[in-house]
């Protein structure tokens, strides 16, 4: 099958974004930008990197058989546990524990399973996508007064979505709620098969091209972003 060029360039977007994203929010570290800083705009473009990017992997997990989903989850699960080690000797303060690489890996992992034990309608999508939006807010702690759940929170079953009190990660990406919305992106992709979305492949351009590099521009720039930030910010003092 030929490479799809329209999921490259949303890929491709969805990089630069993220890129822009981090470079403000370095900046934003050492000068405080008033529209940005905590504001809904903030959290809105957040939102919407992380979501493509979750979306855009679930599509592309129905070009792959369970078992090679699986081995993707893996190797995915795998990097992101190399920068949780990095960013603890090398970054203390910007340490990351369960980033969106492990959400991303868990999530295929667990696409992977459902693939090969189950294959249910793509009209699943939308109910995941309201698991999504219901359970959004549970690594905030919405369901501490439930004593069943509260016993979830304070074991600190981070990765699953229920972080204790003293967890802290700059980067967090737990199974609850976002392998809801890989799985709306794979249902979805599903449903695309379906119209034959995939035998439309676009036009290859220069957004397609940095969209087929995501992962190790999104590997580089930060290791390229935050000690030129760094650099800057101590000439400046």
């Amino acid at each position: 099958m030929k490479r799809n060029h329209n999921l490259d360039k949303w890929r491709g977007f969805t990089i630069i974004s993220m890129v822009l994203f981090h470079l403000i929010y370095n900046i934003n570290y050492f000068w405080q930008i008033d529209w940005y800083d905590g504001t809904i705009f903030n959290k809105i473009w957040q939102l919407s990197i992380a979501c493509s990017f979750f979306i855009i992997s679930g599509i592309t997990s129905n070009f792959l058989t369970p078992e090679r989903n699986i081995k993707r989850g893996i190797k995915t699960s795998l990097i992101g546990f190399a920068i949780t080690v990095i960013t603890y000797i090398a970054a203390p303060s910007q340490f990351i524990l369960w980033g969106v690489l492990n959400g991303l890996g868990a999530s295929i992992i667990i696409t992977g399973l459902i693939q090969y034990f189950t294959d249910i309608s793509p009209k699943w999508a939308i109910v995941f996508l309201l698991l999504f939006v219901i359970s959004y807010k549970v690594p905030r702690g919405i369901l501490y007064e439930n004593q069943v759940f509260k016993n979830f929170y304070d074991l600190n079953f981070f990765y699953l979505g229920f972080p204790s009190n003293d967890f802290h990660s700059t980067d967090y990406f737990p199974i609850i709620p976002w392998g809801f919305i890989y799985l709306f992106g794979f249902y979805w992709g599903k449903s695309l098969k379906n119209k034959n979305f995939y035998g439309k492949y676009g036009r290859d351009s220069m957004l397609a091209k940095i969209g087929r590099y995501a992962m190790p521009i999104y590997l580089a720039h930060q290791i390229i972003l935050y000690p030129l930030i760094t650099l800057i910010y101590n000439f400046a003092k």
